[in-house]
């Protein structure tokens, strides 16, 4: 398809030509969206998310498309003047993208149009099928006998078909909101019945049983043993028997090239906020206030970052573990952003992130509303996380630090091994050990070593069996209480006293000097948090 054709089937409202060179005669074979990681190639439409048309790196994007024969580079369309000159002077066109048109809408457009006009026209087998995600739903409709909802990975509803079957007030409130309602999706994890298609993705699982819900059949869409998404079909005016069940498995196949497309531009969009996301979190991007126009953050009074940390050595590489992780993720974006709509979630490694714009004032209690039911949802489906509310910061550049507190915060709630210790922490709750963390991190690591009155104690433990080091701890944690140490150690006072006397002798530590007991108490904590406190026994 030609740049040309392409500019007046799409129309100026939505992509227009700034700078367009040989009248537009170049063919576009394909559109694809900046990474820097990634070749362009001849005759692809670069889309540059997240390039400011006005920065440096605008005009070198525009020479390397150049370079390497592309079409045309599309900037966002905004006050700043783009590298027009360059792109003259390279021989390359530059087109403005409309502010409401998505750039993952775009790649769809553009990917259909050039598919539309490479199509062979004498190929009228293929009129057959169904031609988008839609006909798809009308065409499982018509097979099935019943009204569908076709769902994505994370269970966003993707497309769906009524097809003039009766629906339930369920079915109706997930077309209108584009998710199953929040009660039942509550329901269906508690009872572990229709999400069952996750765990028997070669079965159709069939939900029923429940007042006012119409008796669903429900199956997953695999492709070659990865998730793609689920299919649901409710029934209608006639029960969905075997041959329904039957039928649901051939559409399952029917709809595996369908979700691969779809999952390709939803996949390419998600990775491009996710990307720009990350640069904020990490204060790894060029331009906070591009980046920030890109994900609806332009003009926030303040913001929030929240973590959600879970166990690494729980996490698993199967297909059914990565839906579920996109469900979780799905689930967290959604609660945070009832706060704000921009507020914006992604996985990192073993740590949810959500970036919530919101002002000072009642930050807090507006965040907690929310992070509590979410956790609560979360152990119906099995998934335990503890979150850490981070502090209020008042611009985007303050937001890489607050996403090193949230670290914190999570790491010091984590080590705690009681289970319901820590669901949800905030600084005005761990700031004595958040004031400690750099200290164990300074004095600790692998090249960490013991002072020699700490060692001489350790050795004559492991020697003669004791337990000086435990009673030297316990002693300094109760401020040198001998009442309050003899009671946690079981002790009688006049034992404590002579242990006391008689771990200085062994050690050569003075416990009557204030900077020794700081620094044998600081050592003793480090010893403790990273587990390597060699317990002896009494």
């Amino acid at each position: 398809m030609k740049l040309s054709d392409l500019l007046v089937t799409l129309g100026s409202e939505q992509l227009h030509g700034e700078t367009v060179v040989r009248e537009g005669a170049v063919v576009v074979s394909d559109v694809i969206i900046h990474d820097s990681q990634s070749p362009i190639e001849r005759g692809q439409l670069v889309l540059a998310v997240g390039v400011d048309a006005g920065a440096p790196a605008a005009g070198d994007l525009v020479a390397k498309a150049a370079k390497a024969g592309a079409a045309a580079v599309a900037f966002r369309a905004t006050n700043d003047p783009g590298p027009a000159q360059t792109a003259r002077d390279c021989g390359v066109s530059i087109l403005r993208v409309a502010p409401r048109l998505g750039w993952a809408q775009l790649v769809i457009l553009v990917r259909t149009l050039i598919s539309a006009t490479a199509a062979d026209p004498e190929s009228h087998g293929e009129r057959l099928a169904p031609s988008n995600v839609y006909g798809l739903a009308d065409a499982i409709a018509a097979l099935v006998g019943g009204s569908v909802v076709l769902y994505d990975r994370a269970h966003r509803v993707v497309a769906y078909s009524v097809q003039g079957y009766e629906i339930d007030s369920v079915r109706r409130d997930t077309i209108l909101g584009r998710r199953t309602p929040d009660q039942w999706v509550e329901q269906f994890t508690a009872d572990r019945s229709a999400y069952e298609t996750f765990r028997r993705p070669d079965s159709v699982v069939r939900v029923d049983g429940y007042p006012g819900l119409r008796t669903r059949l429900r199956v997953v869409i695999c492709s070659e043993g990865e998730i793609l998404g689920e299919i649901s079909v409710a029934e209608g005016q006639y029960a969905l028997g075997q041959e329904a069940e039957a039928a649901l498995l051939r559409a399952a196949r029917l709809a595996v090239p369908f979700m691969l497309r779809h999952r390709l531009v939803e996949d390419t969009d998600r990775a491009t906020r996710t990307r720009m996301l990350r640069g904020l979190l990490y204060g790894d991007v060029s331009s906070e206030r591009h980046v920030a126009a890109e994900l609806g953050l332009e003009g926030k009074a303040g913001f929030a970052v929240v973590g959600f940390g879970r166990n690494a050595a729980s996490s698993r590489a199967s297909s059914a573990a990565k839906v579920l992780e996109e469900r979780v993720l799905h689930l967290l974006s959604l609660q945070m952003s009832s706060i704000d709509p921009a507020a914006g979630a992604l996985l990192d490694g073993s740590t949810y992130y959500a970036l919530i714009p919101t002002p000072s004032d009642g930050a807090h209690a507006r965040i907690m509303r929310r992070v509590k039911p979410s956790l609560s949802q979360l152990e119906h489906m099995g998934v335990a996380l503890h979150a850490a509310i981070g502090s209020w910061v008042p611009d985007l550049t303050a937001i890489p630090a607050a996403r090193r507190l949230v670290d914190d915060l999570l790491h010091v709630a984590m080590r705690d091994t009681r289970s319901d210790a820590h669901r949800i922490v905030t600084v005005e709750d761990l700031w004595p050990e958040l004031v400690l963390l750099p200290v164990e991190r300074a004095i600790g690591g692998p090249d960490f070593t013991m002072c020699a009155q700490l060692q001489r104690l350790l050795e004559h433990d492991r020697r003669h069996r004791t337990d000086y080091l435990r009673t030297l701890r316990v002693y300094l944690e109760e401020f040198g209480s001998i009442s309050k140490a003899s009671e946690r150690l079981v002790l009688h006072p006049n034992t404590l006293r002579h242990r006391l006397q008689r771990l200085g002798e062994i050690s050569g530590l003075d416990i009557g000097d204030h900077t020794q007991r700081l620094a044998v108490g600081v050592q003793l904590r480090v010893l403790q948090v990273e587990g390597r406190e060699e317990a002896s026994p009494p």
